[in-house]
């Protein structure tokens, strides 16, 4: 299969006409994560807490799921001014559903091996232990927690990997014409977003956030120019993300 027609995903109506958005597209996940973040903190000072960026941290979920809320309204904009649909990402043809089960079935190995073991890699060579911080792992109020389980995962998985696999990496391939440094760029992206989600201002806890997640975001690229077909990668997303929500839950519950 010829990598280069993930190159004409892209709408024909659309030339690239600036690299702006393109860039915007890599950074906004970020600056909406930290954005957000800041907004917790700021709401957790007004009331008087004694550390407001730790109470912060524990609603992690809910910093994501308003990024994510924000995210798809961006998103979806730039989809359709391209005179395109944000549903056209997940186009899905007929016979196909057997052929996107097997992708689905080898995406979640994939992503458990590549977005689990570097997590226990990173943690040891950069915190000097092979159990990695629970900080994401905090309890919530149990409505709360409920919020999260539901929400987070399936907003996560439909504008994630949406936005820098789907939206992003074509545009890039596009424009430079040379894969890798589109997947590298993109990848290098998604995996950065984590340093902000949590807000830890601790250097070891942010590279480490970010080292973890380097393999599997540049791995999914390079499987999405082969496959072309983002929503395997983002039914995997929406998996590996829902048991992060029912820790959480499990968490609250005690």
């Amino acid at each position: 299969m010829k990598t280069a027609a993930i190159k004409h995903s892209v709408p024909s109506s659309h030339e690239i006409r600036s690299g702006g958005r393109i860039v915007f597209s890599l950074l906004m996940r970020t600056l909406l994560f930290f954005v957000f973040g800041i907004g917790f903190v700021g709401l957790f000072a007004l009331v008087g807490h004694a550390d407001p960026l730790k109470a912060a941290e524990r609603w992690w979920p809910f910093q994501a799921i308003f990024a994510n809320a924000a995210t798809f309204l961006i998103l979806r904009y730039w989809i359709h001014k391209e005179g395109s649909t944000y549903r056209s990402m997940f186009k899905v043809r007929k016979g196909e559903l057997g052929k996107l089960a097997r992708q689905f079935c080898l995406l979640l190995i994939v992503g458990f091996a590549l977005g689990g073991i570097p997590l226990f890699a990173f943690s040891y060579l950069l915190l000097g232990t092979v159990v990695p911080p629970d900080t994401m792992f905090q309890s919530l109020p149990v409505w709360a927690a409920i919020i999260a389980l539901v929400v987070f995962p399936l907003s996560n998985g439909l504008v994630e990997t949406p936005t820098y696999i789907g939206y992003a990496l074509p545009r890039l391939y596009k424009k430079t014409g040379i894969l890798w440094v589109a997947v590298m760029m993109t990848g290098l992206a998604l995996a950065f977003q984590h340093i902000v989600l949590p807000m830890v201002f601790d250097v070891p806890y942010m590279l480490w956030r970010f080292l973890s997640f380097i393999p599997l975001a540049i791995a999914l690229g390079f499987i999405f120019s082969r496959t072309k077909k983002l929503l395997p990668i983002a039914l995997a997303h929406y998996v590996m993300d829902l048991q992060l929500g029912a820790q959480v839950f499990l968490v609250s519950l005690g």
